[in-house]
């Protein structure tokens, strides 16, 4: 027999309502939480059995009894001990264990009600629900009789009344078990016992309920247990539920005592299930045509339960999701994962629909081999460091600017959204001036790229594909005009090494004007919004000495670009997840950035943070952005001089995110104000 050592630990969970005791199995790792309720004469140790397996799986797994269930209590009444008041308890106990998550959730017999009644009053805090040998009900005519009979029974011999049913149950060689049942039926409350069979008799069929939640289930049963329900009652309940159903050989009422390995096998194998069902819809809820105002949670929760995620896509190929920093950093770096412009099928098979899908496939940005390395080593030689600090005053020029403009609307508007009015023309001037445009083209064309990012988002609504193509097609044009009369500087680089003027030429210059303009204006609005929340830190950023540090803090916390897309071309494992070739990986960027993996306290913002190497923001390895230098300093030297101009500058709203936002994140409108007209 198994002791407390060997398995767990016994403690008392003081929950809103009120203590309870418990034994607790906990890994040296756990992101999920299990709750186990024993049956109307079990205890907690009843599932002593299954808690090394449990633990050894990764699971932080929880046994308790009911409240009143032992010890004695003068003149407590039965009416006390209801399903409904035990599933109150156990949802506090949930709330207690769960650390702000759902748990799965475990009840055998009596427990099994007690679980189903708490899923449906409280199914946020429940990530799926096991019942075993619980069955649809106890309403009936047959089971009331049964009950009542059982309950008249226990008011004349007391709860001794159980013992012929533990020495069939235990072995008259185990001696120690025995006793230990012999010391549980002598401390049991009648009370317990009494209310909790007359709550029973009034139990109804709530299968259609339960299934409505869309929890999972999993129905579970020993192969002779068919005293209260025969093996027919329990397979169609289960197809009721809309179930998973079980079948424990060489076990009746109790599996989880007689056969624990089988159960907890059982167990484990529909909890892995489940979880990955809900990080699928979880996923796939992330990537609606939507706006997103804070996916982070989902990304801690992704990255904490299903760190590698098998998902497919609806209209397109498998894919495997990746959360984790160790991963995305390897997504990136490793040459066997390749830019998905060399199969573009695989991801978008319309891709030649839309002509700026069609030309930003074929771009270097997109591609492997000369096709990238030539322009990007080109454009970088153009885009080092070095270069970006010569542009500095020239950048500071181009913010005192915006910021004259910015103030003269604060004063005449009070209101004003501070993407239009500051990050749309800063960073539209910026590069335009870089690429030597008229300052109405550059600006034209920001204004165009907005409803253009969503080029690589995977999921569009009709409008939002319209206006994609729209925009589309008047950068491209303009861009094609405006390049043909400027044969130096960046663009000149382009023509010069794509000399047949054809898509591809197209798509590196709508991919220049693309990523050079739009990281930039969305680290504008999401820096400011993270500033002008946390008032401490933007004191400190007013400073210039705390601008670079400052500015990587924001491109961790709030990357603008959130997914990296590459192409397997080669079997790899990430976990225990397959990859083979021709699947797509997606790196979650703004998941792998808040791991704490890769810095503590991952989602505190501390600008005066200094993380062990840069975050993925800008990509990692060959297809790392070459105007990254540029970014980074087009934003250290804007965000301190935004700070010092309007130290009363303040949020007036909620923000609005873009829509849809997957791939690049971004605000649409940031509405801020003067807080005593400074």
């Amino acid at each position: 027999m198994l002791t407390l050592s060997d398995a767990a630990a016994e403690l008392v969970l003081e929950t809103a309502a009120g203590p309870v005791a418990a034994l607790r199995a906990a890994p040296r790792e756990a992101h999920t939480t299990v709750v186990l309720c024993a049956g109307i004469v079990g205890s907690k140790e009843d599932f002593l059995p299954l808690l090394p397996a449990l633990s050894e799986a990764g699971y932080e797994a929880y046994a308790y009894d009911y409240r009143g269930h032992y010890g004695e209590l003068d003149g407590e009444s039965p009416d006390r001990h209801t399903i409904e008041r035990h599933a109150a308890d156990l949802a506090a106990v949930l709330e207690h264990t769960g650390g702000g998550g759902p748990v799965h959730l475990v009840g055998h017999s009596y427990g099994g009600f007690v679980a189903r009644a708490a899923a449906l009053a409280r199914p946020e805090l429940v990530l799926s629900v096991a019942l075993i040998g619980a069955g649809p009900g106890m309403d009936g005519a047959r089971h009331r009789k049964l009950l009542s009979g059982f309950d008249a029974t226990l008011a004349l011999q007391g709860s001794a009344v159980m013992w012929p049913v533990v020495r069939r149950l235990v072995p008259e060689r185990d001696v120690a078990r025995r006793e230990f049942w012999r010391r549980r039926l002598s401390g049991m409350r009648l009370a317990f016992l009494h209310g909790a069979l007359r709550s029973l008799t009034a139990e109804p069929d709530r299968g259609a309920d339960l299934r409505a939640t869309r929890l999972p289930v999993l129905l579970m049963h020993g192969h002779r247990d068919q005293r209260l329900w025969s093996a027919r009652d329990f397979a169609d309940y289960a197809e009721r539920l809309g179930a998973r159903l079980e079948v424990i050989p060489d076990a009746s009422h109790s599996p989880n005592l007689e056969q624990p390995a089988l159960t907890a096998a059982a167990l484990l194998r529909f909890w892995r299930g489940a979880e990955h069902r809900r990080a699928e819809r979880l996923f796939l809820d992330l990537v609606r045509p939507r706006a997103l105002a804070d996916p982070y949670e989902t990304y801690r929760t992704l990255r904490e339960r299903t760190p590698v995620l098998r998902v497919d896509l609806p209209g397109k190929a498998a894919a495997v999701v990746l959360s984790r920093h160790a991963d995305v950093a390897r997504l990136l770096q490793e040459p066997s994962f390749q830019s998905p412009g060399e199969n573009p099928a695989l991801l978008t098979p319309n891709w030649r629909d839309v002509r700026l899908i069609r030309c930003l496939y074929q771009s270097f940005g997109w591609r492997e081999g000369t096709v990238h390395s030539e322009l990007r080593t080109a454009l970088a030689r153009r885009l080092v460091p070095r270069r970006a600090e010569e542009l500095r005053d020239e950048t500071a020029a181009t913010a005192e600017e915006c910021l004259d403009r910015l103030g003269a609307r604060l004063a005449a508007e009070g209101t004003v959204n501070l993407a239009e009015a500051l990050a749309v023309p800063f960073a539209a001037l910026v590069l335009g001036r870089l690429l030597e445009l008229p300052d109405a083209e550059a600006l034209r064309l920001g204004e165009a790229a907005r409803a253009a990012s969503a080029a690589f988002e995977p999921f569009m609504t009709p409008r939002q594909r319209l206006e994609m193509a729209g925009a589309g097609e008047e950068i491209i044009d303009a861009l094609e005009a405006l390049a043909a009369d400027r044969p130096s500087g960046l663009l000149g680089v382009v023509r010069q090494l794509r000399p047949d003027a054809g898509e591809q030429y197209l798509g590196d210059l709508a991919l220049l004007f693309g990523a050079g303009y739009d990281s930039p204006a969305s680290l504008v609005t999401l820096g400011a919004r993270l500033l002008l929340a946390h008032p401490d830190q933007a004191a400190l950023v007013r400073d210039d000495a705390t601008a670079e540090r400052a500015v990587e803090e924001i491109l961790r916390v709030e990357p603008p670009v959130q997914i990296a897309v590459r192409i397997a071309t080669a079997a790899a494992r990430f976990g225990d997840v397959e990859v083979v070739p021709g699947m797509a990986v997606l790196g979650l960027v703004g998941a792998a950035n808040r791991d704490p993996a890769f810095v503590p306290d991952p989602d505190r913002f501390d600008v005066l943070r200094r993380p062990p190497r840069p975050a993925l923001s800008f990509g990692a390895g060959r297809h790392y952005c070459p105007g990254a230098a540029l970014a980074r300093m087009h934003a250290q030297v804007l965000f301190p001089r935004l700070l010092r101009r309007f130290p009363g500058l303040r949020t007036a709203g909620p923000a609005r995110y873009r829509a849809p936002g997957t791939m690049l994140r971004g605000i649409e409108d940031l509405p801020v104000t003067l807080e005593g007209g400074r």
